[in-house]
């Protein structure tokens, strides 16, 4: 058996013990497609198997191309990676004031703003693209500016709105003419009705309980539709994850990488920028993932994470998104690059699958990749347990609220976040946040739980305030995404 058959084999055994619908993949060496492939099923309801066209999302896969996007306009005399980018968007704002006046697209595409994620507010939000950038200013920074690196998607949409400005073109309008269509790349797409209308796509699907490694159910698309975007409200956060692809795609846009710009003799992007791209621009004081013994030298660069594996520089970008996860890596000192789509939640088999080939064709043995990531997920859930037992010791028993139950009932609004609405049912309080309604559980005195496996603060306690004159006036809330920042407080408008 070849090694390119060994890899296929384990590919299709592995997906079983992942208990996962399908995995395309894609390899290509010394400017060679050695695999581009697919395995299971694309829609496990009816049958129908991947294949190497099959659409997949690739989510943070997309944010590349913005960056390309943004090399192509450097190219082109419009851009300068290093000038503030108050300068070509007059009406953009941090919450810090010298951020404002010094952040730059380089700053923006390296994630070194200061700001921690902040993303709760866009996810199933009523956002626009302006809107998203306009909200820069009202996100708390938890550290100082280009003093630590935290990964941040508006930033990212930022810059296709500045791609916007600067070209007079929609984001996806400048993405697919000067990447897509030079590179070849005929079947990707930036909108949900697309993908969803082609015959050939995959279903998005997630574990019946998030926590439980087997079992899966289909779940719905994260809504980016042609018609809305039409309107300035669809797919808002485009810059930062809303590409669709194939493996077959990918592996062109892999190649045009690992070619330093070039489709055949066409220059794209100038070997320059390309440099720009795929070289170390911030630090990162730890890795995304874990810290593996054959991985070293953590850094992002523009639109890319980079760091050493077994020694070769490592150019990679994982994407994730409602029922899908993506990498995309090369080696390119090998001339090798690796391709996985999974139509699955925060699938990790992606990583398993790129590092096991990885080893295959730079001759390394004892990986183990998929056990050590099973292990990874399952240590993770054990952590996550053991953080709400904790959590739990610090309840105070025998309390009760301070209020009548129905003090607490209104809506809250935070200038970043929006409203979260609290009601009364049955004399027990809910908690809505973007439409999604989740019930509480009281914790101790004002302070109450989110008790909801799928929703998005499962688990995170929050405080109710109560002001002066006694009445119930706010919200405390510690963002669980946001590491390092203060609490959010939310103040009580209605009710």
């Amino acid at each position: 058996m070849s090694a390119l058959d060994r890899v296929k084999a384990s590919v299709e055994a592995e997906l079983k013990v992942w208990d996962q619908p399908s995995i395309a993949v894609g390899v290509i060496k010394d400017g060679k497609v050695e695999l581009c492939e697919g395995f299971g099923y694309a829609d496990v309801e009816s049958g129908r198997k991947a294949d190497a066209d099959t659409l997949y999302q690739i989510g943070s896969c997309s944010k590349a191309f913005t960056a390309a996007a943004a090399a192509v306009l450097v190219d082109q005399g419009k851009l300068d990676w290093d000038k503030p980018v108050i300068e070509y968007l007059p009406w953009i704002r941090f919450m810090d004031p010298f951020t404002t006046y010094h952040a730059t697209t380089r700053d923006l595409l390296c994630h070194r703003t200061g700001l921690p994620r902040h993303d709760a507010y866009w996810i199933d939000g009523p956002c626009t693209r302006r809107g998203m950038v306009e909200n820069l200013r009202n996100m708390q920074p938890a550290w100082s500016f280009r003093s630590n690196w935290c990964y941040q998607n508006t930033c990212f949409v930022a810059v296709g709105m500045l791609i916007e400005a600067l070209s007079g073109q929609t984001w996806e309008e400048f993405v697919r003419e000067n990447l897509l269509e030079p590179i070849g790349m005929t079947r990707t797409t930036f909108f949900v009705d697309d993908i969803a209308g082609d015959p050939n796509h995959a279903e998005p699907y997630d574990r019946v309980v998030p926590t439980d490694l087997t079992g899966m159910t289909k779940i719905p698309f994260l809504k980016s539709d042609r018609e809305d975007r039409a309107k300035g409200i669809g797919a808002p956060y485009g810059p930062a994850g809303s590409i669709m692809s194939t493996v077959r795609d990918m592996l062109k846009w892999v190649e045009f990488n690992l070619n330093d710009g070039k489709v055949g003799d066409k220059q794209i992007i100038s070997e320059a920028n390309m440099k720009e791209l795929h070289k170390p621009q911030m630090l990162m004081s730890t890795p995304l993932l874990m810290d593996y013994p054959e991985m070293d030298f953590y850094s992002y660069g523009l639109g890319w994470f980079l760091e050493t594996y077994r020694g070769h520089k490592m150019v990679e970008h994982g994407g994730n998104i409602n029922g899908f996860s993506a990498l995309t890596t090369m080696i390119p000192d090998q001339k090798l690059g690796v391709v996985c789509l999974v139509n699955f939640n925060d699938s990790f088999n992606t990583y398993a699958t790129t590092y096991d080939i990885l080893d295959s064709y730079l001759g390394a043995e004892g990986g183990d990749w998929h056990n050590r990531m099973r292990a990874f997920i399952a240590d993770t859930f054990r952590a996550m347990l053991e953080q709400n037992k904790g959590a739990d010791s610090e309840q105070i028993p025998n309390t009760t609220p301070t209020h009548p139950i129905e003090a607490y009932a209104g809506t809250y609004r935070n200038a970043c976040y929006g409203d979260i609405v609290i009601a009364q049912k049955d004399g027990k309080l809910t908690f809505t946040y973007n439409k999604q309604e989740s019930p509480l559980t009281h914790f101790h005195y004002d302070t109450f739980r989110i008790d909801d496996v799928h929703a998005l603060f499962n688990g995170m306690t929050f405080s109710f305030e109560t002001g002066k004159n006694g009445k119930v006036e706010a919200i405390r809330f510690g963002i669980v995404m946001n590491p390092a920042a203060k609490d959010e407080i939310f103040t009580k408008v209605e009710g």
